[in-house]
């Protein structure tokens, strides 16, 4: 990343609110203020017991306050394995969980997002914010760090501050070699306790003439069904990974969305940041976008494959174009898969809920697609929010939601209707709309002729006793129903309209893998 790529970011998405450059010459310094003590009341994951300013001393702390929504939060986590793998048990990353949205203060849920981005170090739940406040912490993430006798060092919001960081941790080892903390913490991992099964917190859903995809998103692969749900194909997993090749070499990092086209599927490979395409003819993976690592660019266009993407969360078709919520970016970009050319189509990269002219308007982590009749429905997560692109006027509309921090859970006219981070959206007919309300845990019905929101299925609470779902991240049309990734519960989902009934659509073994 350049200097001009980190000073455009930074100027476009992140809040200073304090440098560690230059202060570590004053780590240990009495008049450093003194970290604050994790309340007693507060709830940890990943611990055998709650921690205390005394289990952390002679250790370099990070404390990472983030939420689990928060696409720039998850970009970090990289950063943060990184710097825990350098230097081991001197330092301590502790995740202060602060939640933006009101389903985020659950701790079962919260326990389901720390297996799935795979946080293998303590997390408090500070649903009050009462951490976040005292520490001055105004944006997510913010990255504090503690010296090892105690003293708060600085702090730093947004992303970008591994080599900041990294001087920053090395210089305080350094400084306070003789009195360093190299015990273990007391650690108890949520993923040990995480139940087998055949899916793991699968995220988009895609229907073709005669197949279904799952991204069966923690176990980092693409499985491929028939519309009878039998398993005729798999593609990478169980592990993480970046490679191309047969069903078996292929591997993805929590893939997203997918598109059936071509004889094969686009991938959204959102933890690899790139696109792959499988062709179903030949059974291997190729990688047709994207370099493997986060990008920072928000404009222009160019070669696909030179180019590094930032979180695409979402695909949609249009001809030769190949539309993709670009989550990190705010954006939505555009592919000629003819050409190999990509570049930012929608939104300015500002992070907002404008509309008007397309590189005028802004998005919040789109992270749906569902394109019909030259118009592309947006689910606009941050926002809570569905948003219109009309292709031909290129004109980008709201048409529920209103702000970064309204949301809530009431159906009605589009102008009065409240949903939370919604995450997957799908036309089901010529004047209906179908959302996975993700965070109220439920499927939404919108009715463009009447401009009316309604709730479908679902009861509000997070649960596995039908009609109870536990955030629904996708939606795929099959038939006359409806195909519902029910991703916290790692199930698929199917509701049929005309009975008004929800199922749990079952996975059977049908081919061997790749064959």
């Amino acid at each position: 990343m350049t200097r001009v790529q980190k000073n455009r970011l930074r100027a476009l998405t992140l809040v200073m609110l304090g440098s560690l450059a230059g202060s570590a010459s004053c780590a240990g310094d009495p008049d450093n203020p003194p970290a604050i003590e994790f309340p007693s009341h507060l709830q940890w994951l990943n611990v055998e017991r709650p921690l205390t300013l005394k289990d952390l001393r002679g250790k370099v702390v990070i404390l990472d306050f983030w939420t689990y929504g928060c696409v720039n939060c998850i970009h970090i986590m990289a950063d943060l394995e990184k710097l825990e793998l350098k230097y081991g048990d001197r330092i301590a990353v502790i995740g202060v969980h602060s939640p933006k949205f009101d389903n985020e203060k659950n701790l079962e849920t919260l326990r389901n997002i720390v297996v799935r981005y795979d946080r293998r170090h303590p997390i408090v739940n500070d649903t009050e914010w009462w951490l976040m406040r005292n520490y001055g912490a105004r944006a997510w993430p913010t990255l504090v760090v503690i010296d090892p006798a105690g003293g708060v060092l600085g702090k730093v919001s947004g992303e970008g501050h591994y080599d900041l960081l990294d001087k920053a941790v090395e210089d305080l080892l350094k400084k306070f070699h003789d009195s360093l903390n190299r015990s273990p913490l007391p650690l108890a991992l949520e993923q040990k306790r995480y139940e087998k099964s055949l899916l793991a917190a699968p995220g988009k859903l895609a229907v073709s003439d005669d197949l279904v995809g799952i991204s069966d998103t923690l176990h980092h692969r693409v499985v491929i069904t028939d519309h009878q749900g039998r398993i005729l194909k798999t593609f990478g997993g169980p592990a993480p990974g970046f490679a191309d090749g047969s069903p078996d070499a292929a591997r993805f990092s929590d893939p997203q969305g997918l598109l059936f086209a071509d004889q094969g599927v686009y991938v959204a490979d959102t933890g690899n940041h790139a696109i792959r395409f499988i062709d179903l003819k030949t059974d291997k993976v190729r990688t047709i976008a994207g370099t493997g690592r986060i990008g920072f660019v928000t404009g222009g266009e160019h070669q696909a494959l030179e180019v590094s993407l930032r979180s695409p969360w979402a695909l949609a078709r249009d001809a030769h174009w190949l539309y993709v919520a670009m989550a990190g970016s705010h954006q939505i970009w555009r592919m000629d898969v003819g050409t190999g050319r990509i570049g930012a189509y929608a939104g300015s990269g500002a992070e907002g809920i404008a509309d008007g002219r397309l590189s005028q308007a802004s998005f919040s982590q789109p992270s749906g697609l569902s394109l019909v009749g030259g118009m592309l429905y947006v689910a606009d997560a941050e926002a809570s929010a569905v948003r219109r692109i009309d292709l031909k006027a290129e004109q980008v509309s709201t048409l529920v939601g209103t702000g970064l921090f309204d949301f809530g859970d009431r159906d009605g006219p589009f102008r009065e209707a409240m949903l939370q981070h919604t995450l997957g959206i799908t036309v089901t007919g010529p004047r209906t709309v179908m959302l996975a309300d993700t965070y109220n845990h439920k499927l939404k019905r919108m009715d463009l002729d009447r401009g009316v929101v309604s709730t479908v299925a679902g009861t509000g609470e997070p649960g596995r006793t039908l009609p109870q779902m536990n955030e629904p991240g996708g939606l795929a049309l099959l038939g006359e129903s409806v195909l519902i990734a029910d991703t916290n519960n790692h199930r698929i989902l199917k509701y049929d309209p005309a009975s008004k009934r929800l199922s749990e659509w079952h996975l059977t073994h049908g081919a061997s893998k790749g064959k």
